[in-house]
């Protein structure tokens, strides 16, 4: 089975550099000739949504398994006709604390929350993990605090200079009077997320899903993850 990576930007080159193997599968980079195969495959998008139409028809006519990386895309919002699974973050130990405030998150309804994310300068999507934080919590995506800043992310948040450009920070506080809780989450580099697209893959190949649209969370919600 072919695992097609679509996407050039750095979760892209990261997923098709790293060293994911997997039994009986080729791992290449998407090329708009690949819409004329007539073979189930796995789409691994990462990319704008230059060639996302292409990559849908390509699902569509051969029920591929397409799974999304990238956040602000239609496909969030989109039904679809075959297995669709919607990522905003593939470090499963992160996606296990949205999972766990997804399942818990109505408990903290009431009280004073606050939410801040931090990537590099240079992300210009929307900060996915961190409105699912803020949907699981009933908060309000625009009070989400966002730092773009090296500075502030090297001396206040504790970002290592090597991985200004290349890391994602949350931080959610819950109070109640004198008493505070923090969940806090910090991937530095891509490894983790390439890491996770391996499982997720793997998740992929052990199952057969439905032909339809579900979340990462469902996988774990499921325990196929």
């Amino acid at each position: 089975m072919k695992i097609l990576v679509v996407g050039s930007g750095k979760l892209a080159n990261a997923i098709l550099t790293s060293d994911l193997s997997f039994q009986s599968c080729e791992m290449l980079k998407w090329e708009s000739q690949h819409q004329s195969l007539n073979e189930k495959a796995i789409i691994v998008h990462a990319g704008s949504g230059r060639q996302l139409k292409e990559c849908l028809d390509f699902c569509s006519k051969t029920k591929s398994v397409f799974i999304e990386l990238s956040t602000g895309l239609e496909t969030e919002k989109m039904e679809s006709d075959f297995p669709l699974i919607i990522c905003p973050n593939t470090s499963i130990l992160v996606l296990k604390t949205l999972y766990m405030l997804e399942t818990s998150g109505k408990h903290f309804e009431n009280y004073e929350i606050s939410i801040t994310e931090s990537h590099q300068s240079t992300k210009k999507t929307e900060a996915g993990t961190a409105y699912a934080f803020a949907h699981s919590l009933k908060f309000s995506p625009e009070q989400i605090i966002s730092i773009r800043d090296p500075e502030i992310q090297q001396n206040k948040i504790g970002i290592p200079k090597e991985f200004l450009d290349k890391h994602a920070y949350h931080k959610i506080v819950i109070k109640d009077g004198n008493d505070e809780i923090t969940i806090e989450t910090k991937v530095l580099g891509h490894d983790s997320y390439a890491n996770g697209v391996r499982k997720i893959i793997e998740t992929v190949l052990k199952n057969s899903l439905a032909n339809k649209k579900q979340t990462i969370l469902d996988l774990i919600k499921n325990n196929l993850l």
